[in-house]
């Protein structure tokens, strides 16, 4: 297949710091009745040096658009007690 024939899938949105992006994804599918459904997703990416092999390295969990509200109060959660135990905040 041709590059000109293939679409690369971009994302709509994507931002990034310290190793870690999140990206917004919107994607076809066939559905149940045979019809193209559009739908989106989120990316949630670590990269890293990985020792062992050498190389970079990424870790990627994909999300449904709900989800991240939940990701982000669990997070929220998780620096609350970052913060509780250390008496400081993460540094970017």
């Amino acid at each position: 297949m041709s590059q000109s024939s293939e679409t690369v899938n971009k994302p709509l949105e994507s931002f990034s710091v310290a190793g870690l992006s999140v990206s917004l994804w919107e994607n076809t599918a066939e559905g149940n009745d045979g019809s193209e459904r559009t739908f989106k997703s989120v990316t949630v990416r670590k990269s890293y040096y990985n020792r062992k092999e050498g190389q970079l390295a990424s870790q990627t969990v994909s999300l449904n658009p709900s989800e991240v509200s939940c990701l982000a109060q669990l997070l929220r959660k998780m620096e609350d007690a970052v913060i509780q135990r250390n008496g400081q905040s993460a540094e970017f």
